[in-house]
């Protein structure tokens, strides 16, 4: 009666004994939710409508197929751009004058971004295969065809 109430304040009319139907899915006929319905109880809750339907397994698979796609994005950026600049240090500090070698290093500070170029490729492509089979160790396994897309973009 209380979620009745506040809807009604939201200005959706819903009967507490809709909002029971609503709740027990498990009857013959269970009361459709309309989306207005739907934002509205979620507003109340706090929460966006995907949250109030995922389950937990779902917002697993979800966050960890966002990862997936987040840490390819930072392989690419990083394997392309950060080895070509740091090609490009490398070339400056080979075709400095003797004396300033040391100068251009520090300035550039060389052995700091090649490590971190090489680091971060290694760490995001070591948790992007941690990422791929995450049934080895959780009884979860992502639908076949994002494990296929991912391994496609990885070998692109």
């Amino acid at each position: 009666m209380d979620l009745a109430e506040k809807l009604k304040e939201s200005g959706i009319s819903l009967h507490s004994s809709a909002i029971a139907k609503i709740e027990l899915r498990d009857v013959d006929r269970p009361r459709v939710i309309r989306l207005d319905e739907a934002q509205a109880i979620a507003n109340l809750f706090g929460l966006l409508i995907d949250e109030m339907f995922d389950t937990e397994d779902q917002r697993i698979r979800s966050v960890g197929n966002r990862m997936r796609t987040w840490l390819e994005r930072i392989i690419k950026e990083v394997e392309e751009e950060g080895s070509a600049i740091n090609y490009e240090v490398e070339e400056l500090i080979s075709v400095s004058d003797p004396l300033d070698v040391e100068a251009v290093s520090n300035i550039l500070v060389s052995e700091y971004f090649g490590s971190f170029v090489r680091s971060t490729t290694s760490d995001a492509n070591n948790l992007l295969s941690q990422l791929r089979q995450p049934s080895r160790r959780a009884a979860i396994d992502w639908p076949h065809e994002v494990v296929n897309n991912a391994d496609d973009s990885a070998e692109a």
